[in-house]
């Protein structure tokens, strides 16, 4: 693989020959790759050449003209003319590049058509020497207009103050009259201002130092313009203080140099140098950690700047000390995460789009409680430490002189022992001791004997605890102690911290002041440690040394601390890649052995990059991941330039990932907070194994009782590569915690090298993913019957349940509404009439009774001896003018009809125009107060009556409706009805329903679980519903209706339930549903087999007019769905676990389905809300049409042990910035690269998937996460 991989394909070698040169050069573009006129590469010259030119002329007029000691006199008023001649010159040649360019638009599409139909995708035709073409492409114009006058500004500014730097006469003062040294700063002085400036006049050159993907704001144009003002504008100060002189000299060497440093990327954007620059001052200078977002280091560079101020304009030490322990504890708690939280609730309170749910797919539960959130608690506590640190640090300073030395050394030793035995604690969490190399014997010898486990682990807890005691309160408030006594004077209320010190010494000192009582809570273990150094070193060193202060001695020893640490990482990511690069026959290339041997041979110079990179504290870049190694560019610890979690590539395993992290992040608090993870300093990565997923973790910042983490997921589809490093990393985590008989007490990191180090297990309650296929289960003979039998019992079951919850949140909301009762003139009209009606409406309940049985019986019998019903038309407007004639109640004859409870606005209406009517047919039968439809919508309610109007034929000559009418069956059905959305041959049946459309309760209960109306139109035949209506399970029915909630009727369910179950008209309602919904998947011509059972589990039944029926109603229709799922299920569980032989078994797996459940597709959105909801189970089938194969999923929620292992930080920083500089600066983008493929030591495939996209490719990335480590 080493060998047969390029490095970079032919085409991107032939894109970096065209692109290095503009890249030396400053911009301009000499290799195009086509044939271009000379006056395109001469446009390029003169407009690289005309900086040197003028300066040129200037610096001739200047030296031959004038003596030295008139120089001086003419120097700035020559800088000044130069650098207007710079500004008139970029502006105007931009202002008319903008003008060209707005002429060009409006003149496009003629150049369109113009252009060369065969010629390259980047080739122009260009057609003159000053055409719109030619134009655009020397000079392209600004996106910003603004930027047309600020770059001929900072062109004006830098060219000026160049011509004064290079000038012969201020490089002889300054070098002592070196004429060599002056010539030769001279002319690379000049080369390095024109290519700084090419960059404003033109166009910014590709830099291989990138930190932003996109150059939004045009910041790209300032950068090495920027580094050029940095160096001339230090020799302005020079020219007032002779103290800058030696600085000055190293500056105007440098400022030769830049060109290399430029093309080499060593030095950084002007945004990453100006973030790295803020991080560097809050961390070194004044205490404070990382941030986890620039917002925050922003916010807290500014606060802690203030403190500063403070502490150093105070003039006694007593407040200094104070304020300084004060802010100290302040700064370091979780103040980001409290505006975080503050801004959210802002931004939640006062949303007006729906833009703010952009990265809803990316966001996780938030876990409550304790310094989690910031509630009342979290207040408090932090409160009472704020009380304890004021009164500590007052109390032992104010008395500071009258305590003995004695005190001191007790103190400093009493630190030493707390370091040391941190230290021990920590490491007796993890698996591994001494750097990684040892077996740790007290950790437990397996993490799958759950019992062995968790003893050995609760014993370890009682070592954690004292950990977190002594790094949590008594040793932060030891050093406190510490701090408080040596920052002292004779007199602290009355004499000043930096009394008797220089300027600046003073600023040094103060500096290590408020560092020093900030990182005491920022970072206790280094502080610690550093507190340690500092009094063995007070202890040995002499006096001189000592007399620069304790404070500012332990800022130089942090200082020093983190170079060190970061030197030993380097040469470790050195050693491991120049060794594997040979031992692992894999990465072994034609070159390696000659890259070894130099490696060895120049290993001086190797060591001194190794120590700039530590020094800049920037990343060792190995070219290509060989070890050819190169100074990255320095940039803060969260490396990428986007926000955290602003992006991933989501995908539908990301919700996995979403469920997982708040699970986690509450076994990291345990974790990190008894020390089995190490220190979680800011740039440390872990990476988190368990089953088939890997999760990335990155620390973000760190303070007083909690770390910020970023936790990124990595893709589930593994690649071979992918593959490769996966399975190294089971290995490694198998060698460390499975062994069968233990460990012996002497043993050894079998891979020592490996850059990852496994810290500990720790047990997160997720998702196992199990997958197995259903040959011989879902495709034998009797499957399908099987599911069919179960299917309709589901049914049952589900439409049930459904009904019954339905009908009981209304009830509740029309209990927690008021009830106001109000009569309308309508009504007090209507009730002139009531003694009338009254008179006649227990004859008329008595005559359509006995209608009403004799039709039922006419109808049955009808549909036994498989008699059509008559035709729709006809009968259809009979039964209509029937049931009106004799009443309104004539389909709800009984007073327990669900129609009862319908809406009070509906039933005025429909009271008042069969008011009306009766009114005018004195003969007609008055209408049943209780008789209403079941809350059909106000539209539908208004068409059907205007319908049932029509029939009644007002306006007609009146009829005589004392008349006897001729029985009509109950339940009629009208002729096909075309369905205007379906093929026009298609026919949907659908029946004619009365008004009320509820049928004959004959128990009062009956109404809580009646149908809805809209489900009582059922479109088939009396022969199809016949031939299944026989399948209905009434026993069944009867059982699930006494599981159902009566709690409303205020009764026993038990009796409830039986009174329900005898009503006949209800039983009839559910077993035609029923069975019409069935008989939808157990049509005459349904195909048979494993594939028909897939096609309905997954919704695409084989079409019939049932199926477009229920299509109409997605309520129902997923209802149905819902139920052939659990058949199916059920169908499964029978063949793997046994027969299901009882209806209290069956009762049993149908409840247990609801509650812990959900039955579907994985890819349905209702899946991942599952999954983020903690459902105990999820099912879903699949198929595999390669291989003709069925297969099951199911995810089961459960305590699963997750292996957590530390990677080296410098190892990711290095491959994420020769990531950077290969796809960003080389475009190597080719899927095949060297750099891409699988290294089972250095990870290298999944360190690429970790990085930020569009570089990296993380199927999850949280925003960050706040982790407390109390």
């Amino acid at each position: 693989m080493g060998t047969g991989v390029p490095l970079l394909n032919d085409y991107k070698q032939e894109f970096f020959w065209k692109r290095f040169p503009q890249t030396v050069l400053g911009g301009p573009k000499f290799r195009l790759g086509y044939d271009a006129p000379a006056y395109v590469y001469l446009n390029q010259i003169l407009l690289w050449i005309i900086p040197w030119l003028l300066g040129g002329i200037f610096t001739l007029v200047l030296e031959l003209n004038y003596s030295d000691e008139v120089i001086q006199e003419q120097l700035l008023l020559y800088c000044c003319v130069y650098g207007a001649c710079m500004f008139i010159f970029v502006l105007v040649l931009q202002v008319i590049s903008t003008v060209v360019k707005m002429q060009q638009t409006e003149l496009d599409l003629k150049i369109r058509n113009k252009k060369n139909l065969f010629a390259e995708e980047d080739e122009i035709d260009f057609e003159s020497c000053c055409g719109a073409e030619t134009v655009e492409f020397v000079t392209p114009p600004k996106s910003y207009k603004f930027n047309i006058f600020f770059h001929a500004l900072v062109s004006g500014a830098m060219c000026g103050l160049t011509l004064w730097y290079l000038l012969p006469y201020t490089l002889n003062r300054l070098y002592g009259f070196n004429y060599g040294a002056t010539a030769v700063l001279h002319i690379f002085g000049w080369l390095t201002l024109c290519m700084a400036q090419y960059s404003l006049t033109a166009a910014p050159p590709p830099e291989p130092a990138i930190f932003k993907t996109m150059d939004v704001y045009e910041i790209a144009p300032l950068m090495r313009p920027f580094y050029v003002l940095v160096c001339t504008s230090l020799h302005v100060l020079y020219w007032y203080y002779d103290t800058f002189q030696v600085a000055n000299q190293v500056l105007h060497i440098l400022f030769a140099v830049l060109p290399l440093l430029w093309v080499t990327g060593i030095l950084p954007p002007v945004d990453a140098l100006f973030l790295w620059l803020m991080e560097q001052v809050h961390v070194f200078l004044l205490g404070g950690s990382p941030m986890a977002s620039n917002a925050r280091l922003i916010v807290l560079l500014v606060l802690s700047i203030g403190a500063y101020l403070a502490a150093y304009f105070i003039p006694f030490v007593f407040a200094t000390v104070v304020i300084s322990a004060i802010f100290g504890y302040i700064l370091s708690i979780d103040l980001g995460h409290l505006g975080t939280q503050i801004w959210n609730l802002c931004r939640t309170t006062n949303r007006i789009s729906s833009s703010q749910n952009l990265r809803e797919s990316q966001r996780v539960a938030k876990n409550e409680g304790f310094l989690w959130t910031w509630g009342l608690a979290t207040f408090a506590y932090h409160f009472i430490m704020f009380a304890v640190i004021v009164g500590e640090s007052a109390a032992l300073n104010y008395y500071s002189q009258s305590i003995s030395t004695s005190v001191k050394d007790i103190l400093g030793y009493a630190i030493i022992g707390v370091c040391v035995a941190e230290k021990l604690l920590r490491d007796s969490q993890g698996v591994y001791v001494f750097f990684g190399l040892y077996r740790n014997i007290l950790f437990p010898h397996s993490c799958q004997i759950q019992r062995v486990y968790r003893r050995r682990k609760t014993q370890l807890l009682y070592l954690g605890l004292m950990r977190r005691v002594f790094i949590t309160f008594v040793g932060p408030l030891l050093m406190l102690a510490y701090l408080s006594l040596i920052v002292t004077q004779t007199n602290v209320m009355t004499s000043s911290a930096t009394e008797g010190l220089d300027m600046y010494h003073a600023i040094w000192y103060t500096f290590g002041v408020v560092r020093a009582f900030r990182v005491t809570w920022q970072s206790s273990v280094h502080a610690l440690l550093e507190m340690s150094v500092l009094h063995i070193f007070t202890l040995a060193s002499s006096a001189t040394v000592t007399s620069l202060g304790a404070p500012l001695l332990l800022l130089i020893i942090g200082l020093a601390r983190d170079r060190l640490f970061q030197l030993m990482n380097k040469l470790y990511f050195f050693f491991v890649l120049i060794s594997t690069s040979w031992l692992d026959k894999k990465q072994r290339r034609g070159s390696t052995a000659i890259v070894i041997f130099l490696s060895l041979i120049f290993f001086p110079i190797i060591l001194a990059i190794l120590g700039a990179a530590a020094a800049l504290s920037a990343p060792l870049l190995p070219l290509f991941t060989l070890p050819l190694f190169f100074i990255g560019f320095p940039r803060p610890q969260k490396f990428w330039a986007e926000a955290v979690g602003g992006s991933a590539n989501v995908c539908t395993d990301t919700v996995y990932y979403r469920q997982f992290t708040p699970q986690f992040a509450r076994g990291l608090k345990a974790a990190f907070a008894n020390g089995s993870l190490g220190e979680p300093k800011p740039g440390n990565h872990y990476l988190v194994r368990f089953q088939d997923r890997l999760l990335w973790l990155m620390i973000l910042e760190r303070g007083a009782g909690f770390c910020t983490v970023s936790v990124k997921g990595l893709e589930l589809q593994e690649t071979s590569c992918h593959t490769a490093e996966a399975a190294r990393l089971d290995d490694i985590f198998e060698v460390a915690f499975e062994k069968e008989g233990g460990f012996s007490p002497c043993t050894f990191n079998k891979y020592p090298l490996h850059s990852l180090t496994p810290m500990d297990s720790a047990k997160v309650k997720t998702y196992s993913d199990a997958r197995n296929v259903l040959t011989g289960v879902i495709d034998t003979r009797d499957s399908v019957n099987a599911t069919m039998a179960f299917f309709v019992k589901s049914l049952v079951w589900v439409i049930l349940h459904h009904v019954n919850k339905t009908k009981r949140k209304e009830e509740s909301i029309k209990k927690a509404q008021p009830v106001i009762e109000s009569k309308t003139n309508e009504e007090i009209n209507h009730n002139h009439h009531t003694s009338d009606l009254n008179n006649k409406r227990n004859n008329t309940v008595t005559n359509v009774q006995s209608v009403n049985n004799s039709l039922i019986k006419n109808n049955l019998a009808a549909i036994d001896n498989g008699a059509r019903p008559p035709s729709a038309q006809s009968v259809g407007k009979k039964q209509r003018k029937a049931s009106w004639s004799s009443s309104i109640h004539s389909f709800t004859d009984s007073i327990w009809s669900d129609d009862f409870d319908a809406d009070s606005d509906n039933r005025k209406k429909m009271n008042l125009r069969t008011s009306k009517n009766t009114m005018s047919q004195p003969k007609a039968p008055s209408p049943a107060p209780y008789s209403q439809a079941a809350k059909p919508t106000k539209k539908m309610f208004d068409n059907e009556i205007d319908d049932l109007l029509d029939d009644f034929e007002f306006g007609f000559p009146a009829q005589d409706m004392s008349r006897p009418k001729k029985p009509v069956a109950a339940a009629v059905f009208s002729k096909p009805v075309t369905n205007s959305k379906m093929n026009p041959v298609n026919h949907i049946y659908k029946p004619v329903t009365n008004l009320a459309g509820s049928p004959d309760f004959k128990c009062q209960h009956s109404s809580h679980i009646s149908l809805p109306v809209k489900w009582r139109e059922l479109p088939i035949e009396y022969s199809q519903l016949s031939r299944h209506i026989g399948q209905f399970p009434v026993t069944w029915y009867r059982s699930v209706l006494s599981l159902l909630d009566w709690s409303a009727t205020g009764l026993p369910g038990e009796k409830v339930a039986i009174d329900v179950g005898a009503d006949d008209a209800l039983t009839n309602c559910y077993s035609q549903l029923i069975m019409a919904c069935f008989s939808a998947f157990d049509s005459q011509n349904k195909p048979n087999g494993p594939n028909y059972l897939y096609k309905c589990y997954t919704g695409d039944v084989p079409w019939n007019a049932m199926m477009d029926w229920l299509a109409e109603d997605k309520e129902l229709y997923n209802l149905v769905i819902k139920a052939f799922r659990y058949g199916l299920k059920l169908m499964i569980d029978e063949v793997l676990l046994g027969p299901i032989s009882s209806d209290e078994e069956l009762i049993e797996y149908l409840q247990d389905y609801d509650d812990s459940w959900y039955i579907g597709r994985d890819s349905d959105p209702q899946w991942s809300k599952s999954v983020l909801a903690n459902t105990n189970n999820l099912f879903s089938l699949g198929h595999n049409s390669i291989q003709g194969t069925y297969s099951s999923r199911v995810l089961s929620l459960q305590d699963v042990m997750v292996h957590i292992g530390r990677l080296s930080p410098e190892v990711v920083r290095g491959q994420w910035a020769n990531l950077s500089m290969e796809l960003l600066y080389l475009t190597n983008d080719d899927e095949e690269r060297y750099s891409i493929q699988a290294h089972p030591t250095i990870l290298r495939n999944l360190t690429v998937q970790a990085a930020d996209p569009p570089l990296g490719y993380p199927i999850f990335s949280s925003e960050p996460l706040t982790i407390p480590t109390l």
